[in-house]
């Protein structure tokens, strides 16, 4: 088996919980990851050099966004950027996994039915699990559910989406093997769909210091 090194990865991003939840799932997982909701403090609080892959959340704005990444890759150009899909922390650990371990193959989401297809070419463990947010007036709760785990044998699958899950703002992660496949499974929410009109509220500081090796 090829050795693959896990990136020592930085979550730059708004909400306290689910930065904390993929920082520590990440961790227990090997990597070397913190997190920070402290936009103006990043090239402060955080060594470039130190860094393999920064992952922003949708609410860095995007200037900020554009001078970090600049400043950042200026000071280590090995760096890699990714956009985070949504707040929510087992999405965000799909997406440094796919990012680290390479797309899995061979998969399609059909909105009709609500199924997952894949097709193996040889027999695996796979795992799908669904992803998604729930609205409440402070801030988004991230959800996420176990779909289907075990193993497939070679050959086309097809995987149905739970009614759990929601129709609209979820996703899905599908890790065959090692590698993963992270996909939108419906449509974005509508604005009604999200919190109430206003400013939401400051979100709790975060600034996690943990030691990027074990």
């Amino acid at each position: 088996m090829t050795h693959v090194t896990r990136p020592r990865t930085l979550i730059v991003g708004r909400g306290a919980r689910p930065m904390r939840e993929a920082a520590a799932t990440l961790r227990a997982r090997g990597y070397g990851a913190n997190a920070t909701n402290r936009f103006d403090r990043v090239l402060d609080d955080y060594d470039a050099t130190d860094l393999d892959l920064v992952l922003f959340g949708g609410q860095v704005p995007h200037d900020l966004r554009a001078r970090l990444e600049a400043a950042i890759a200026g000071t280590n150009p090995r760096t890699r950027f990714l956009s985070g899909l949504g707040g929510i922390g087992s999405l965000l650990v799909a997406q440094v996994e796919e990012h680290t371990h390479g797309t899995a193959p061979g998969i399609a989401h059909e909105p009709h039915t609500r199924t997952l297809g894949m097709t193996l070419s040889r027999s695996a463990r796979v795992v799908v699990t669904g992803h998604w947010a729930e609205y409440t007036p402070s801030e988004p709760v991230p959800r996420s559910i176990t779909v289907s785990e075990g193993e497939l044998p070679a050959g086309t699958h097809l995987v149905e989406v739970p009614d759990e899950v929601p129709e609209r703002g979820a996703f899905a992660s599908v890790r065959i093997g090692e590698c993963t496949r992270v996909l939108r499974i419906g449509p974005a929410p509508r604005p009604d769909d999200g919190p109430a009109p206003g400013a939401p509220p400051a979100p709790e500081p975060v600034t996690t210091r943990h030691p990027w090796t074990s």
